[in-house]
């Protein structure tokens, strides 16, 4: 039996390497743009012309990515480029071929709010796994290094899952 791809641009243009993924939490300077630092850092090791931007709900515009972050990133190897907190929007959803939200909360305001969208919007464990994701990555703001590591992780496996189902639904069957 021959799955679905639930990634909009892979059921567009089969065989395209041009995937565009919107990655969102609250403020924008936690996870997502770790989550974008990573799958880009990721897309280009491997030579795929994938690319990742982030956004938040209620955003701290124009603010910088958390000091603890920019570590926890650099201490895998991961430089995050300049970066500056956006507020998410109907043009970003639109220009993203996917739109992966750090937790259900996420996915409930962008449905709330951009409802038409919705067959695109999902938590990134929930679109990685399948499965229900009724906690999502935890939040590492206010909190210590161990935090905001143990929040890299989880999304440095996800991502890479991530990647790796991209990888397959582009393949023509």
């Amino acid at each position: 039996m021959r799955r679905t791809s639930r990634c909009p641009r892979a059921r567009k243009q089969a065989g395209s390497t041009n995937i565009k993924v919107l990655f969102v939490c609250t403020a924008n300077i936690c996870r997502s743009p770790m989550a974008e630092a990573m799958f880009n850092a990721l897309a280009e090791e491997k030579g795929l012309t994938y690319e990742a931007v982030s956004a938040g709900v209620v955003a701290l515009i124009d603010e910088d990515i958390a000091p603890n972050a920019r570590v926890a990133l650099e201490e895998v190897g991961i430089y995050a480029q300049t970066h500056r907190a956006r507020q998410v929007s109907e043009k970003m959803l639109n220009e993203a071929d996917l739109v992966l939200a750090m937790g259900p909360r996420h996915v409930a305001t962008l449905r709330r709010h951009f409802g038409g969208l919705a067959d695109k919007v999902y938590t990134l464990r929930e679109y990685v796994t399948g499965a229900s994701d009724p906690e999502g990555i935890p939040d590492p703001h206010g909190h210590t290094m161990p935090a905001y590591r143990a929040s890299l992780r989880q999304l440095l496996e996800l991502i890479e899952r991530l990647i790796g189902r991209l990888e397959l639904e582009e393949v023509p069957r």
